[in-house]
């Protein structure tokens, strides 16, 4: 199932697929009020962009993140909890810092080395938390990010 937006500007990288993949995300954890992946990824496509010079179609990449992180967000979750300090559980998650970790396990467990390194990934949800959380989340994430990389290639 592709994505659908009609918008007018092509995302130039891989860094802006990614936002926009948790901007996605982020809105279908735990939401407030119901809301479907296409209308979750539109809204994400236009957050921060003039509506009317928002983003062109789109990238086959953002759909595989979309796609991949809502359809394994169970398994992922899961994995993710593995990491956690014994008192911490999902629900004390910030949604942002899940939704960063959700994109960034799914890179890093579901994307080929080859196409995504796993030091790209780890650098790539640092960059987002520094984006939309706090130097806090950042450190966060990075440690739950490290014992996953460890154990991985164990």
């Amino acid at each position: 199932m592709k994505l659908m937006v009609s918008s007018v500007t092509k995302m130039s990288n891989r860094h802006q697929v990614r936002e926009k993949a948790v901007q996605t995300i982020f809105q279908l954890i735990r939401p407030q009020v119901p809301v479907s992946l296409d209308q979750a990824c539109a809204f994400a496509l236009e957050a921060g962009n003039d509506p009317e010079a928002g983003f062109e179609g789109s990238d086959a990449y953002l759909d595989r993140l979309v796609q991949g992180v809502n359809q394994t967000a169970e398994e992922l979750d899961q994995r993710i909890s593995h990491y956690l300090a014994e008192d911490w559980t999902l629900d004390r998650l910030a949604r942002i810092d899940l939704a960063i970790l959700r994109v960034a396990f799914y890179e890093l467990l579901y994307v080929s080395e080859d196409e995504v390194p796993s030091k790209v990934a780890v650098n790539e949800a640092v960059e987002l938390a520094k984006t939309f959380s706090d130097d806090k989340s950042k450190q966060f994430i990075n440690g739950v990010l490290a014992g996953l990389l460890k154990d991985l290639k164990n």
